[in-house]
């Protein structure tokens, strides 16, 4: 069966205001060390540039907005949950490329929407009864 979204990239799993209220949300975030993802994220000419990363302390994939505040910087973007940086780094083969180039922002949220799409499920299992 088809999923209805499938080829629509998902919206953002949490949106933060500020890159200080995205750390603050999960003292995990502030110890962690960060993959860099790029630096020049965009869909057109013109738009605001945004940074992505990788925290391996809690598998997120965010983008940040850069510039002022009064102009939406420092908003924060988590895209997906990653379990490893192999699956990260196969999932996003190419970024270098990418990054900078007009809709290599709609590119990562493709390529984030099938990472979290992914992500497998917990399987519950019926308890076993024992007489």
């Amino acid at each position: 069966m088809a999923r209805r979204d499938a080829g629509r990239p998902r919206l953002p799993l949490q949106r933060y205001r500020s890159l200080a209220g995205f750390y603050s949300a999960d003292p995990r975030r502030v110890d962690s060390r960060e993959l860099d993802v790029g630096l020049w994220w965009r869909d057109h000419d013109g738009d605001p540039l945004r940074r992505a990363a990788w925290v391996i302390d809690t598998g997120e994939l965010y983008v940040v907005q850069l510039g002022p505040s009064d102009q939406g910087g420092g908003e924060v973007e988590v895209l997906a949950l990653v379990e490893s940086r192999e699956r990260l780094e196969h999932a996003l083969a190419g970024w270098r490329e990418r990054c900078g180039q007009p809709r290599s922002l709609m590119w990562l949220r493709e390529r984030a929407s099938g990472l979290s799409a992914a992500q497998p499920q917990p399987v519950l299992l019926p308890q076993l009864l024992h007489v």
